[in-house]
C-alpha cells in the first residue's frame, strides 16, 4: 500500500492552483509583480544616530515612487492603445507621460539647507532642491507644509524670505507659497511628488551661521560646514550652489619629497624669523593674533623691497582684540600693507587659529602665536616646521588666497573703526637654548586642515604606529574624543604611548584629573599608556606646542585637541616622515616629560655624556621616560 503525505499533496494543489492564476491574470489583464528596488532612506544631516526610512524600526515604511506606473514585463511598450478594461486609461500617450515624469521625480533631492543665519528671526534662511521635473512636489516637516512652485525644475532655491536668502544663494530664490519655517532646533523636512516622499533630511540641531551640503557628507561626517566656507582644492569654476559650496578635490601628491628644518621654541628663537626673512616675492602670514615687533619689522621690510606682502588674524580671539596686535596692525597698515581681519556675523570658522607663513618657495608651519611669549622665545614651548618646497607653499599660499579673499576678511582699517582693544602683560622671560634646528629631507609631506581633514589626519597615523606614539598638547578632550581614543588604541596593542599636558594654571586641574584617569586606566588594563602634566623647570613657562610623533611620522600645527577646533576653526598643520626629524621631537618630548633631565641607557651614557644637542638623533627609541 503508498502511503501519502495529505500536507504535501495539498501544498501541491494550491502550488499548481497559483500558477494556473498567475498565467490566466497575465493572458487577460497584465499582470505583474514589480521588483522591489533599494529605496534611499533620508540623508541624516548631522544627527549623532542616523535615522533613516529604511532602519528605524519606528519609523513608517514609505513607498518607493520608482514604482508609481510601473510597465509590466511582457507588456507592450510601444503601444499606446488605450485598454477597454481600464476606462481611465488616457487615449493620446498622457498615461506613459505621466508615468515617466513620476519614475523621473524619484530622483529629487534636498541638496542644502541653511536653518540657522545670524539675523533676527533667523531671516535668509533657505533650502535648495534638484527637481528632475516640474510638477506636483511639495516639502513638510510634520508641522508645516508648502507646496513647491509648479513651474520649476533643476536645482531651485527656496525660501519663505527670499529678499534676505538672495544675500546667500548665487542665483535666484523662489518664495514659497506657505510659511515653512526651517527649525535651528532640529527638523525632518520630507520631499515629495505626487504626495509620495522622495526624500527626507533629518537633523538633530543647527549649529548658528553653518551650512548643511548633501555633498559635504564624506569631508567632516556630517555634512555641516561654516557658511562660507569652500574646502581647500575645490574648483573656483565648479557649480556651487552658495557662496560656500564647491566639491573638494585632493590637491594632494601620493609622495611629496622634500626638505624640512624642524625647531622648537623657546630654545630656537630665531628660527621663526629666519623663515620669513629675505622674501623676494611673496610673503603670507596667519595667525591668531600679531604682536611681534620683529616680525612686524621684517613685514615692512618685505614690503619697502616690493614684496607681495599679506597678513590675516582673527577678529575676537578668546579674551578679546589686544591692544599688542592693534598698534601692530596700525603699523603695518601706515606702512603700506593692508592686514585684514576674519570677523563679523558672515564668519566661516568659530576661529581663524593657525600659525603660518608662506615666503617664495618655502612655508613655516607653527604651534605659537606671533607674539613674545610664542615665535619670540619669552615664554612658550612650541613645535616648529619649515618646509623648503615649492609646491607645499603653493599649496598653502591657496588656502591663504581663499581665506583673506572670501567675505567675511575684513579690512583692518575698517575693522579698526569699531574694534574695543583691551590691555595685557608682555612676556619677556629668558630661557636656556638646547635643543637647535634639525635639518633633514623628509617624505609624504602633506598639509592638513580644519575643519577638513586634519582631525583624520592624526587619527590615520596613530593607528598606523608599531612603536612610539608620543603627544604633547596643551590640553585634550576627554577619552571618548577620537584623537585620544587613537591613542589609547595604539595602547593597547603594544605601542608605547605618552601623551603631555600643559601645567598653565587655567588647564592644570582639569590636565591633572584626566591624566589620572587614564593612568588608572592603563594600570587597570596593563597597557603601556602613560599620560603627565609638564613641570617646565625654568626651561620654558608652559606647553603650547600641538605636536605628534608616531613611529617616523610627525604632525605639527595649531589644532588643539578638541572637537570644536577640528570640525569649527580655521587650523593648520603639516605631518610627514623622517625618521631624524622624529627622533628629534622624541628628545625634546622626552626631555620636557622628565622636567629637563634624560635618562639613557647604561651602555650609551659614557659615549653620549659630552654630545650637544645636533647628536639627539642618535638616541632613538632609547630614550627613557622613568
Amino acid at each position: 500500500m503508498r502511503s501519502i503525505d495529505v500536507g504535501t499533496a495539498r501544498l501541491r494543489w494550491w502550488f499548481r492552483l497559483l500558477v494556473v492564476a498567475l498565467l490566466l491574470g497575465t493572458a487577460v489583464g497584465g499582470v505583474s509583480v514589480p521588483s522591489v528596488a533599494g529605496a534611499s532612506g533620508p540623508s541624516v544631516a548631522g544627527a549623532s544616530d542616523p535615522m533613516t526610512l529604511a532602519d528605524g524600526a519606528n519609523q513608517p515604511a514609505v513607498p518607493s515612487p520608482r514604482h508609481a506606473g510601473s510597465t509590466p514585463p511582457d507588456a507592450d511598450v510601444a503601444s499606446s492603445v488605450p485598454s477597454e478594461e481600464d476606462p481611465s486609461a488616457a487615449t493620446d500617450g498622457n498615461a506613459s507621460t505621466t508615468a515617466g515624469a513620476a519614475a523621473a521625480a524619484a530622483d529629487g533631492v534636498i541638496v542644502e539647507l541653511y536653518p540657522n543665519p545670524i539675523a533676527a528671526g533667523n531671516e535668509g534662511e533657505y533650502l535648495i532642491v534638484d527637481l528632475p521635473v516640474a510638477g506636483n512636489w511639495t516639502l513638510s516637516d510634520g508641522y508645516y507644509d508648502t507646496p513647491i512652485p509648479a513651474n520649476v525644475s533643476g536645482r531651485v532655491a527656496l525660501s519663505t524670505a527670499p529678499a534676505a536668502a538672495s544675500d546667500h544663494v548665487d542665483g535666484p530664490v523662489r518664495r514659497l507659497p506657505e510659511h515653512f519655517p526651517l527649525s535651528a532646533s532640529g527638523d525632518r523636512i520630507v520631499l515629495a511628488y505626487e504626495g509620495e516622499p522622495v526624500d527626507v533630511v533629518a537633523y538633530e540641531r543647527a549649529r548658528e551661521a553653518e551650512v548643511w551640503n548633501r555633498s559635504w557628507e564624506g569631508l567632516r561626517g556630517n555634512g555641516w560646514r561654516p557658511y562660507g566656507y569652500q574646502p581647500h582644492g575645490s574648483g573656483t569654476d565648479e557649480p556651487a550652489s552658495t557662496r560656500g559650496s564647491g566639491s573638494a578635490r585632493s590637491m594632494r601628491p601620493t609622495n611629496r619629497t622634500a626638505e624640512v628644518e624642524a625647531f622648537v621654541l623657546p630654545d630656537a628663537s630665531d628660527a621663526p624669523l629666519s623663515a620669513i626673512e629675505g622674501a623676494e616675492d611673496r610673503l603670507f602670514l596667519a595667525g591668531y593674533t600679531l604682536s611681534s615687533t620683529r616680525i612686524a619689522e621684517e613685514l615692512i621690510a618685505a614690503h619697502r623691497r616690493g614684496v607681495t606682502v599679506r597678513v590675516l588674524v582673527e577678529g575676537d580671539p578668546v579674551g578679546g582684540f589686544s591692544a599688542g596686535t592693534a598698534r601692530t596692525l596700525d603699523r603695518l597698515a601706515d606702512a603700506g600693507i593692508e592686514p585684514r581681519v576674519l570677523a563679523g556675523p558672515r564668519s566661516r570658522f568659530a576661529y581663524h587659529h593657525p600659525k603660518y607663513a608662506v615666503v617664495d618657495g618655502r612655508a613655516v608651519v607653527l604651534t605659537e602665536n606671533w607674539k613674545p611669549s610664542g615665535t619670540g622665545g619669552a615664554a612658550n614651548r612650541g613645535w616648529g616646521v619649515t618646509v623648503f618646497d615649492r609646491g607645499f607653499a603653493d599649496e598653502l599660499a591657496s588656502v591663504f588666497d581663499r581665506d583673506a579673499t572670501a567675505i567675511d576678511a575684513v579690512p583692518w582699517t575698517r575693522f579698526r573703526e569699531n574694534v574695543t582693544v583691551h590691555g595685557g602683560g608682555r612676556a619677556n622671560g629668558t630661557y636656556p637654548s638646547r635643543f637647535d634646528p634639525h635639518r633633514t629631507t623628509a617624505s609624504n609631506v602633506e598639509l592638513l586642515l580644519a575643519p577638513e581633514n586634519a582631525a583624520d589626519g592624526i587619527v590615520d597615523r596613530i593607528d598606523a604606529a608599531d612603536e612610539r606614539v608620543l603627544v604633547t598638547v596643551p590640553r585634550t578632550a576627554g577619552p571618548e574624543w577620537r584623537l585620544l581614543e587613537a591613542v589609547i588604541r595604539a595602547a593597547e596593542r603594544g605601542v608605547e604611548s605618552r601623551v603631555l599636558l600643559s601645567n598653565a594654571w587655567y588647564d592644570a586641574e582639569q590636565n591633572e584629573a584626566i591624566a589620572a584617569r587614564l593612568n588608572d586606566r592603563a594600570a587597570a588594563e596593563s597597557i603601556p599608556l602613560s599620560v603627565a602634566v609638564t613641570e617646565p623647570r625654568s626651561r620654558y613657562a608652559k606647553i603650547h606646542a600641538k605636536g605628534l610623533v608616531a613611529d617616523d611620522a610627525v604632525v605639527v600645527g595649531s589644532l588643539n585637541w578638541n572637537p570644536s577646533a577640528a570640525t569649527l576653526n580655521r587650523e593648520v598643520l603639516v605631518a610627514f616622515e623622517s625618521a631624524s626629524a622624529a627622533d628629534y621631537f622624541h628628545a625634546v618630548f622626552a626631555a620636557d616629560w622628565r622636567g629637563g633631565s634624560v635618562q639613557f641607557p647604561i651602555g650609551l651614557a659614557g659615549g653620549l655624556a659630552a654630545v650637544g644637542s645636533a647628536a639627539w638623533i642618535l638616541v632613538r627609541r632609547e630614550v627613557s621616560f622613568t
